[in-house]
């Protein structure tokens, strides 16, 4: 039997420094099968997620100049962070809106103010604030190198003959699936993942990082094999 559980790492904060590797340095919140579930995130498990970032956004061309947009609300910060850093990192400039219908208007500013590289995050409320204040999401977004959407989102662009980065939020994660790709790497140094066999994605943390999830369910199904998610569409 599956059973998601999350476990609290001993308090010894007290003895860290601010910048200590096992510092925490916020909480995030995975979206799970019972609702959202709150995690710690130490230093060093943002450097390392910012790693596995890095190469994502590498992946999408994303470099020295590079102009970004990052669309997601506060709650999943844990998730998106890292690809700030990595953007950073790789020279990038970051901007950011919010998955909301009402912020609709920040992201069409951005993309005909600017030449934007990718935006990434762009959520079913996207598509729908787009519709309800008279945007073309086709033509707002249509022209841009990249776009990342989640699930739904995605399906929607594809409807009006978009190709998007098809973007998951796992658990404590983000999958990107490429255009014509059935399934998406993740970072197998830091997560186990593995399919029960009623299909249910079960995510495990890593020894190092301060999260310890133990067969946490995602809530989504599908399969896993050689580093890599293949996921059922939504019922």
């Amino acid at each position: 039997m599956s059973i998601a559980t999350l476990e609290s790492p001993p308090l010894t904060s007290a003895a860290l420094t601010f910048d200590d590797p096992d510092a925490i340095w916020a909480v995030g919140g995975a979206p799970t099968a019972g609702g959202l579930a709150h995690y710690p995130l130490s230093n060093r498990d943002v450097r390392a997620d910012a790693a596995w970032a890095r190469r994502q956004l590498a992946a999408l061309s994303v470099g020295s100049g590079s102009l970004i947009d990052l669309v997601h609300n506060y709650s999943e910060s844990g998730q998106f962070w890292p690809y700030y850093l990595a953007a950073i990192e790789l020279g990038a400039q970051v901007m950011n809106g919010m998955a909301t219908p009402w912020d609709v208007g920040r992201i069409e500013m951005y993309v005909r103010r600017f030449p934007l590289q990718a935006v990434l995050g762009v959520s079913p409320q996207t598509i729908e604030g787009m519709a309800a204040f008279g945007l073309d999401a086709a033509r707002v977004l249509g022209g841009l190198p990249v776009v990342g959407a989640r699930d739904a989102a995605a399906t929607a662009l594809e409807a009006l003959g978009l190709h998007p980065q098809r973007m998951t939020i796992l658990g404590p994660m983000i999958l990107f699936t490429a255009p014509g790709q059935a399934d998406a790497p993740y970072d197998a140094a830091e997560w186990r993942l593995e399919a029960d066999v009623e299909g249910r994605i079960l995510v495990s943390s890593g020894p190092e990082r301060a999260a310890r999830f133990d067969r946490l369910d995602t809530g989504l199904r599908g399969s896993v094999a050689d580093g890599r998610v293949r996921l059922e569409p939504a019922a």
